[in-house]
C-alpha cells in the first residue's frame, strides 16, 4: 500500500458525505514537497456536531484499506486524528469547523473535495515568517535555566538525566536556528535538513554526544553553549529583546564554583 491509496480512500469515503464540506491535502502533500517518507495530512471542514460521525466513518474506511494499528484522537483547536496502518503509513485527519481554516494559502493545501469553493477564496501564498521575539526570549531563558541545573544533576550523580538535558539544549539550539527560517509553512522538525543551511547542520552534527559521565556531560553542555549563546545574543540585539544579564552571570558563577570549569561561551 502507498500514500496515494490513503488519499484515494479518503476522497472516496467522503465524496458523497455532505457533512464534509471540504477535504484538502495539507502538510507536504499540500505543498507538493512530499517524499516516500511523508505522512498524509488531511484537512477536513466539518461542523462540530458532525465530527464524531466523520471520525468513525474514517476509521472504518481506513481499516478497510489496511488494518489500523494506532489510532489517537486529540482536541487541538479542532478534532485531530493520528493513525498508523499495518505497513506503518501515517495519516493525520484534522477536522475544523466552517470558517476556521486558519492560516492557509492555495500553495499550502490541495483540494480533494471543495463543496463551498473554500480554496478559491484563499490567498495565493502566505507572507514570509519573521523571527518571534517572544519565542526567542523563552529560548534564551530556558537554555540558561537548563544549563544552570547541570551542577544539580552532577552533584546528585544523575548523569543519565544530564544526558537528557543535553538533548534539550541541542533542541533549543535547533529552535534558535529555525527562528531565521522564513518559510511560513516549514513542515516540522523532520524536514530540518531541508530548511537549515548545510553549515548549521554540520555545526550541530559536530557537537559531542555525551556518555553518562560527569566530564562528558559538562564538556557537551559547554560545547552547545559556545554555539548557542553568541548567536542568541546577536539575535536578541537585532530584535530588541532584553538579554537576561543577571541570570546568565549567576549561571556562569554556579557552573564555575560548583563544577570547577570555565564557562567560556
Amino acid at each position: 500500500m502507498h500514500q496515494q491509496d490513503i488519499i484515494a480512500a479518503a476522497k472516496t469515503a467522503f465524496r458523497d458525505d455532505e457533512a464534509v464540506r471540504g477535504l484538502f491535502l495539507s502538510g507536504s502533500f499540500g505543498r507538493g514537497t512530499h517524499d516516500e517518507w511523508s505522512d498524509v495530512d488531511l484537512l477536513a471542514i466539518v461542523g462540530k456536531g458532525d465530527q464524531r460521525g466523520v471520525a468513525d466513518r474514517w476509521k472504518v474506511a481506513l481499516n478497510a484499506l489496511q488494518p489500523v494499528v494506532y489510532w489517537n484522537e486529540l482536541e487541538r483547536g479542532g478534532f485531530l486524528i493520528n493513525a498508523v496502518t499495518e505497513d506503518w503509513l501515517r495519516c493525520d485527519l484534522y477536522m475544523v469547523e466552517p470558517g476556521h481554516i486558519g492560516q492557509r494559502a492555495k500553495n499550502t493545501i490541495g483540494p480533494l473535495i471543495d463543496r463551498d469553493g473554500i480554496h478559491d477564496g484563499l490567498p495565493a501564498s502566505l507572507p514570509l515568517k519573521s523571527p518571534n521575539p517572544h519565542a526567542l526570549r523563552y529560548q534564551i531563558n530556558e537554555f540558561i535555566r537548563i544549563l544552570g541545573l547541570t551542577p544539580v544533576a552532577i552533584g546528585r550523580g544523575e548523569y543519565l538525566t544530564a544526558v537528557m538535558g543535553n538533548g534539550l539544549l541541542r533542541g533549543l539550539l535547533a529552535d534558535l536556528y529555525m527562528q531565521d527560517v522564513s518559510d511560513p509553512d516549514t513542515g516540522g522538525i523532520l524536514h530540518m535538513s531541508k530548511l537549515l543551511p548545510a553549515e548549521q547542520i554540520r555545526i550541530m552534527s559536530d557537537l559531542p554526544f555525551p556518555n553518562a559521565t560527569a566530564d562528558a556531560v559538562i564538556d557537551a553542555h559547554l560545547a552547545v553553549a559556545r554555539v548557542f549563546m553568541p548567536r542568541a545574543r546577536a539575535m536578541a540585539e537585532r530584535l530588541g529583546v532584553e538579554w537576561p544579564e543577571a541570570f546568565e552571570a549567576a549561571t556562569r558563577k554556579v557552573l564555575e564554583e560548583k563544577l570547577g570549569v570555565k564557562a567560556d561561551w
